[in-house]
């Protein structure tokens, strides 16, 4: 091993997580390599150690104040950009790396990162995605740390829903301006984080209307909304701060409303569609849906963030869980001997948490691959590649992103809750550090998107290959980045009955994806039925898609995505350059993760007539032993994915393993100092005559 990798793993102390370490059939350091990466793995030490070392990011010993918790976090994101861990040229031509970089930083703190990335990162991405060379000046500026940014499209009335966004843009062909405008406080844009007090321009979406009064939808503009010196707002504009939130407080958000306020016609981010100096629309794309499909999936890069998000946070929680786990002993055989056990030897807790740990790792085999799909996007646009590809990538990128944002964001926030619980009562303190990531987690769920909303989004898209099996045309065309092309043989898929009655049959990933598949396909094939039906009853369109949502869609879009994350995970599987050792011990990781979600598709699977009888309890079977089978593996999987002890910052998760050391440290303080209200309580009670 090359000499900067042996610093980065080193061996662990001795402990008492050597008992399980030594029992894994697998060298931890080569699976650290393979999932992450050397250059990965580089990245993320040098910004843990040089954080480690800088007296800004020592860890708060006591909950900050809303004031105190915006001023270090702005402190710190604005010495993150001086660090400079990720130049801006890695963004585009190391997306790999950009999201270990978020991994880190976030792992470390989630409002120092995400400060940070709205100043400057993500304005960015938005202007190379969505700008054009016109806007150059502008992301120099933001590289240069001239300016700082925020992301407008939210609005208090609308949030989803971008469709009925009224922010409004009207061009004036006698100024060359747009003239920005909010109709009532409805409409004001909200919660764009760095507006409440930081930034000093806006990426802000509108419907554009053109002179000749036609509105050409939502578009998005790059604007200054404070002065750069003074920092007050300018005139036309009036921000707002939304105050305290249940967690990410270091992050100000914002409300902003627009009274006429006119902005030049270059401030229109034109990749898309462009209004020229006699105010006439113009587009590269003559289809109205292909350019809504081009734009979605830029609009997809806050998803695609996401997903890493929740996939840092995980593994975090799940690192704490395991660990404190093997540590924690209760209860033991009555033998007489006395001895207990550690928790994870109990099938309860191993059933609990191991497939959390088998998310992690799915996860961030399709994080890794999923920025790499979305950063050939951006530079296919960039490069004005074929328009009608564009829209077809873009498409499926906002699908995908709409079900996998949901679906990683809810991983995480169960697991978290789950790794909570399996720690008891000490998994409730702060010490633990699984509150900080529950509270930070939980905005996931909602941000750029309410979970259950998107994935409609995502049943959508799929119902609209769907009707092109029906009318056996190709779907291949349409689904680019191969998510769904399986559905070209939805028929024979739908036909296939499954034969797999001995649990060991279920260790092997591509059953469960046939699985899988089974069920998009029987989904697809039941909503599209269930739609006809309702609309049969005389219901419009709307209402009948209203009418099957809870049981129709909702599941659709998951069963689609947790087949397209076993479908990236068969890629890595696939790689014959794996060592074998390494290619077992993820087969059941995998496996594990298939077979617990696939469980939720039962009724599907029943009513389609693919499991038979014995089916689901071989699959039961195949569970508890895929559990028992990674008890030993199952640390040093976690040492191959866990954050560093600084940024993990937890007592029951610490590499050493000293639970018990850790817990009386952060607990000295208090045991050594007298409580304020000691006085009241050994104070004499009153006499009658004091009454």
């Amino acid at each position: 091993m090359e000499p900067e990798l042996k610093e980065i793993l080193k061996d662990f102390p001795p402990g008492p997580l050597c008992r399980y370490r030594s029992k894994a059939s697998f060298n931890w350091k080569e699976m650290c390599l393979l999932i992450q990466g050397k250059d990965a793995l580089i990245l993320k030490h040098k910004i843990w150690s040089t954080l480690k070392k800088d007296p800004l990011f020592a860890h708060h010993t006591s909950k900050p104040t809303l004031k105190e918790a915006r001023h270090i976090a702005f402190k710190r994101a604005r010495k993150l950009a001086e660090y400079d861990f990720m130049p801006t040229r890695h963004m585009v031509g190391r997306p790999e790396l950009f999201d270990n970089f978020v991994m880190a930083v976030g792992q470390y703190e989630w409002s120092v990162l995400v400060k940070l990335q709205l100043l400057y990162n993500f304005a960015m991405s938005a202007l190379y995605g969505m700008g054009s060379e016109r806007h150059f000046n502008d992301i120099q500026r933001l590289m240069n740390k001239e300016i700082g940014a925020c992301f407008c499209l939210t609005e208090i009335g609308h949030g989803t829903n971008t469709k009925a966004m009224r922010t409004t843009a009207t061009f004036d062909v006698k100024t060359q301006e747009f003239v920005l405008h909010t109709p009532d406080f409805e409409a004001a844009k909200c919660w764009a984080g760095n507006l409440g007090e930081t930034a000093t321009h806006a990426v802000v979406f509108a419907t554009l209307s053109t002179p000749d009064g036609e509105n050409h939808g939502l578009h998005a503009f790059f604007i200054q909304i404070r002065d750069t010196n003074t920092f007050e707002n300018l005139p036309g504009v009036t921000i707002g701060d939304m105050g305290e939130k249940l967690g990410l407080n270091g992050v100000d958000n914002g409300v902003m409303l627009f009274n006429q306020y006119r902005v030049p016609r270059v401030a229109l981010l034109n990749r898309t569609g462009d209004v020229n100096e006699s105010g006439t629309y113009v587009s590269p794309f003559k289809d109205k849906k292909k350019r809504l499909g081009a734009s979605l999936g830029t609009l997809s890069a806050g998803r695609v963030g996401i997903a890493s998000m929740a996939a840092a946070n995980l593994i975090k929680a799940i690192t704490v869980g395991i660990r404190y786990s093997a540590v924690r002993q209760q209860f033991g055989p009555e033998d007489g001997s006395n001895e207990e056990l550690p928790v994870i030897e109990y099938q309860l807790q191993q059933w609990r948490l191991f497939p959390y740990l088998g998310a992690a790792y799915v996860l961030l085999q399709f994080t890794r691959t999923f920025r790499k799909d979305f950063t050939d996007m951006q530079r296919a646009m960039m490069n004005k590649e074929d328009p009608d590809q564009l829209a077809a990538v873009g498409a499926e990128i906002h699908a995908v992103s709409s079900s996998a944002k949901p679906l990683s964001a809810w991983f995480a926030q169960n697991g978290v809750q789950e790794c909570r619980e399996a720690c008891g009562g000490h998994g409730y303190l702060a010490a633990s550090g699984l509150g900080n990531i529950r509270e930070d987690n939980d905005a996931n769920c909602t941000y750029e998107g309410d979970n259950n909303v998107l994935l409609q989004q995502t049943a959508n898209w799929l119902l609209n290959l769907w009707s092109l099996v029906q009318r056996r045309q190709s779907v291949a065309p349409y689904t680019p980045l191969g998510s769904a092309t399986y559905l070209d043989s939805a028929e024979s898929i739908l036909k296939s009955k499954c034969n797999l009655d001995a649990p060991h049959q279920w260790f092997e990933p591509q059953a469960l994806l046939d699985a899988y598949q089974f069920v998009v396909c029987h989904l697809l094939r039941s909503t599209a039925a269930r739609v006809q039906q309702l609309m049969g009853q005389k219901l419009d369109a709307f209402s009948a898609k209203n009418q099957a949502q809870a049981y129709y869609y909702r599941p659709l879009s998951i069963a689609y995505c947790e087949a397209l994350f076993l479908i990236r995970m068969l890629r890595l599987l696939n790689d014959p350059n794996i060592p074998e050792p390494l290619r077992a011990v993820l087969k059941l990781l995998t496996a594990l993760f298939g077979a617990t979600n696939l469980m939720k598709n039962i009724s599907a699977l029943t009513q389609g007539g693919y499991f038979q009888p014995n089916t689901s309890a071989a699959l039961e079977a195949a569970i508890e032993q895929l559990c028992e089978r990674l008890k030993p593996e199952a640390v040093a999987l976690v040492d191959a994915i866990a954050p560093s002890d600084f940024a993990l910052n937890s007592a029951l998760g610490h590499s050493d393993g000293q639970v018990y050391r850790h817990l009386e440290e952060f607990m000295a303080s208090s045991m050594s100092a007298r409580p304020d209200w000691w006085q009241l309580v050994v104070k004499p009670p009153m006499k009658a005559s004091h009454l």
